[in-house]
């Protein structure tokens, strides 16, 4: 690996680009992220955050883009994506070669995206764990609640699809956008610095604003109590008003707002927290979400920073913290790695967008493996928290062009 001086000096500037920036991404270097209105495409070559003599995470970055600016490079920018176990390794790294453009709300307008095929032929699919051990963990979940050990807790199952060849992430990530134009999509490059023709990406589409900063002002929009949506209309818009009125619902969405508040006072000098939450709705699941606003005290405080002073919220989680995360190591039989970790960028003014590790999955070479999770309170029922995390996977495999019985049926 190259020293960092070497490495930052190696970094390009940004060209004037015409092709949209989703059909300039490669599936083999590039960081792509998306917002309503922002979208970032950043390529090699990249350098590690700068370590020596910082004590964490945001510091590394804080410094990393210092330094890179004291070269010369006048918009550095650190992306990637930190895992849901904040001690473990982040990918984030620095880069100079960032092309912006206006986010996919508006491109959709100017140039129709079209759904693609990712491979010509299906994958198999198998589900880790099975649909029943999945039930047994929110079982126990639900006993520790009685015992008084925690509130909340997240549990979360995956599925695996292996294909005869790779399949094509580039076409995957479009077909993401193109039903996500209100939403978050992203694809990360997994393999560090690392050159390579192989595939190891983290992709996916999120609903969930973890944090956003412009200048002092501050954005949240923290979803907890889902839905999955219905085909027909009417029984659609029941699901929808049912969960406004459900109180198991109501009260899990209090919890991670309460964090929420807990975690930005510190930093802002007004706050302003909605009293009820409304309906958010994505192609696949209605969601409770409330839309929090703050002014930031000072502006030392960067995205990074407050994205780190919130993570993990009980929405990925549980209530408390260190219980819920405990009960997911002993609940849970795989490692989530980035899977309700977060994704996004931050620039050297602290301006950014970090938004949470959700409707996902992580591509690396013939295989893709997707995640979903769900909130366990007490009055949750095992039955429908698998029924729950199975709706949410419907977000990745309609991208993949796999049908949801195809994985309700897959191998246990």
């Amino acid at each position: 690996m190259q020293p960092i001086t070497e490495q930052v000096n190696n970094l390009s500037g940004v060209s004037s680009l015409s092709q949209p920036l989703i059909e300039q991404y490669c599936a083999h270097s590039d960081v792509f992220f998306t917002s309503k209105e922002n979208t970032l495409l950043a390529k090699p070559p990249f350098a590690s955050l700068l370590v020596a003599g910082t004590k964490n995470l945001a510091e590394q970055a804080c410094e990393s883009l210092r330094f890179a600016k004291e070269l010369g490079f006048n918009n550095p920018v650190v992306i990637g994506a930190v895992p849901f176990d904040v001690k473990r390794p982040a990918h984030l790294r620095v880069s100079t070669n960032v092309a912006t453009a206006i986010g996919l709300e508006h491109l959709k307008t100017l140039t129709p995206l079209k759904k693609e095929a990712i491979s010509e032929q299906p994958g198999a699919i198998t589900q880790q764990p099975a649909p029943s051990i999945f039930k047994r963990s929110v079982q126990n979940a639900l006993e520790r609640f009685a015992r008084g050990e925690l509130e909340k807790v997240v549990l979360s199952r995956t599925l695996e699809v292996d294909y005869p060849t790779p399949p094509n992430t580039h076409a995957l990530l479009k077909n993401l956008a193109l039903k996500n134009t209100q939403g978050f999509t992203f694809a990360i490059d997994l393999k560090g610095l690392e050159s390579s023709e192989r595939v190891h990406t983290l992709v996916g589409a999120s609903p969930e604003l973890l944090i956003a900063r412009k200048g002092n002002r501050v954005y949240a929009h923290p979803l907890a109590g889902s839905e999955p949506r219905s085909q027909d209309p009417v029984l659609d818009n029941a699901r929808a008003e049912q969960l406004l009125c459900s109180e198991k619902d109501l009260r899990e969405h209090a919890l991670v707002i309460k964090a929420i508040k807990e975690a930005l006072t510190p930093f802002c000098k007004h706050l302003h927290i909605p009293d009820v939450p409304s309906l958010v709705s994505t192609e696949t699941m209605w969601h409770l979400g409330t839309q929090i606003e703050g002014e930031l005290k000072d502006t030392q405080a960067s995205a990074l920073t407050l994205a780190l002073a919130m993570h993990p919220t009980p929405a990925v989680c549980g209530y408390p913290t260190q219980a819920a995360f405990e009960a997911i190591q002993a609940l849970e039989d795989y490692d989530r790695n980035l899977f309700t970790g977060m994704v996004g960028w931050c620039n050297s003014e602290g301006d950014g967008e970090w938004v949470v590790t959700i409707r996902c999955a992580q591509v690396e070479d013939c295989k893709i493996r997707l995640y979903a999770g769900a909130g366990i309170v007490t009055g949750s029922s095992p039955e429908k928290e698998t029924l729950e995390t199975g709706a949410k996977f419907n977000t990745m495999l309609n991208a993949m062009g796999a049908e949801m019985n195809t994985a309700q049926g897959a191998k246990q």
